[in-house]
């Protein structure tokens, strides 16, 4: 593979001075309210960053109110308390504080930046929004607005159904074959009494993630977090999805659409993100269609034939299913072409392995490239709710590089057995495909 090599070594050197910086000194803060916090003091920059996470996201809404999660979490900041959604979003501006929920399949998440001289009034807004919002009508009717036209776009976006497909034939009637947003059906199902349930149901102490950064005392951060998370109640009460295998149907779905290039999803059984396997599965994914522009299914696809302009594979561990995933955009004259050759490719790395330079190559990737998510507050904060949300002990960030350099060649050839010995994948593909049914 002519780049991977020149492209690793590269790669080296610029991240060698990050590599080598020490890695944040995290404390286990436990506040007199019994909440834990995982922190990062860091007193150079006057600002705090916070991030936290909840169970219980889109996989746990109603079967027919699909985009519940999301919808309630794009309103929690449209007025709440004594604040109205203009007045309510005016005082954040006005003190350049950054506050944001989110939804995705498993958690409802936060992030929340202010100068650290603005931190009262961040937290007031924040106990706010958690514990009181409004949900008025104006603000329910105008996000429900651009949830229906954003709906409507996404019935002609090819990569929008595919992916919906491809979570439908994946899993059926779970809730990870459900959509994420929501549908111009459940829009007319979802209420205001949806909202404040569902709120209520998932923002709780019991499982609630909190991970912080930035300049502020830990017994001042401690008093914080309490008089804003110690106003939520005590237990959740969500639906978690169970355990699931995801489906690989013997024959591709094709989702007819009216466009020159074919999306094309394929997929299979992936590896947990607690399975000891991880790590192999990990580098293994970067051999074979990782980032940057090297890897196995790059050079075959694009760089030998054309065939594609990019072409990637990923790991997708959610809390109840393990998925791997690839995806690529061709004509529609070349899908049958391009999958033969990614299924080949799948059929050779679970034969043969890797060669040792691939494997240090893509080693010298993962460790070089982790310490730049600790560039920053926000960036070290969501590192350190990705491992608490991941059950990763507080030292992960400094055992991370050995975990990965410990995988072998044979921990590989292991691995890709495991995924790839197979005939039966998952394919999907949105466009006008030659050669394959429907």
């Amino acid at each position: 593979m002519r780049h991977w090599i020149r492209f690793a070594v590269l790669l080296a050197c610029l991240l060698g001075a990050a590599a080598a910086q020490a890695s944040p000194k995290i404390e286990r803060i436990k506040t007199p309210g019994g909440i834990e916090v995982w922190f990062v003091r860091e007193p150079s920059i006057p600002m705090l960053a916070l991030n936290a996470a909840w169970r219980g996201g889109a996989a746990s809404e109603p079967a027919d109110k699909q985009g519940l999660a999301s919808l309630t979490t794009a309103l929690l900041t449209e007025g709440a308390g004594d604040l109205g959604p203009d007045d309510f979003q005016n005082a954040l501006r006005k003190q350049a504080i950054a506050l944001d929920f989110d939804a995705d399949r498993d958690y409802v998440t936060l992030s929340l930046r202010t100068l650290s001289e603005h931190r009262e009034r961040a937290f007031e807004l924040l106990r706010m929004a958690m514990t009181a919002p409004r949900f008025e009508d104006e603000p329910i009717n105008r996000i429900k607005a651009g949830a229906r036209v954003s709906y409507e776009r996404s019935r002609s976006n090819p990569n929008a159904l595919a992916g919906e497909r491809f979570s439908k034939a994946a899993f059926g009637d779970h809730p990870y074959g459900r959509r994420t947003s929501a549908t111009a059906e459940s829009l007319e199902r979802i209420g205001r009494e949806d909202f404040v349930a569902f709120s209520r149901q998932v923002l709780a102490r019991d499982d609630l993630l909190i991970a912080a950064v930035g300049d502020i005392a830990p017994e001042e951060l401690a008093r914080l977090v309490d008089e804003s998370f110690g106003k939520l109640p005590e237990k959740a009460q969500v639906t978690l999805p169970p355990r699931v295998a995801p489906k690989t149907p013997a024959s591709p779905a094709v989702v007819s659409f009216p466009v020159p290039q074919s999306v094309v999803l394929i997929g299979a059984p992936g590896i947990a993100r607690e399975d000891p396997d991880w790590y192999a599965a990990s580098v293994l994914n970067q051999v074979l269609g990782g980032a940057g522009m090297s890897s196995r299914l790059f050079e075959e696809l694009r760089e030998k034939r054309g065939l594609v302009y990019s072409v990637g594979t990923q790991l997708i561990p959610y809390k109840s299913a393990a998925l791997f995933s690839g995806s690529f955009a061709t004509s529609n004259k070349d899908v049958a072409a391009a999958l033969q050759l990614v299924r080949d490719e799948f059929k050779r790395v679970a034969k043969d392995g890797v060669t040792e330079a691939e494997l240090q190559a893509a080693k010298d990737y993962l460790t070089g490239s982790f310490p730049l998510r600790l560039t920053s507050d926000a960036g070290i904060a969501g590192t350190l709710l990705a491992m608490r949300i991941s059950g990763l002990p507080i030292d992960y960030i400094d055992r991370y590089p050995a975990l990965v350099r410990s995988v072998s060649a044979d921990d590989i050839k292991r691995v890709a057995h495991r995924l790839f010995d197979r005939e039966d994948f998952l394919v999907v593909v949105a466009g006008q495909p030659v050669g394959l049914g429907g």
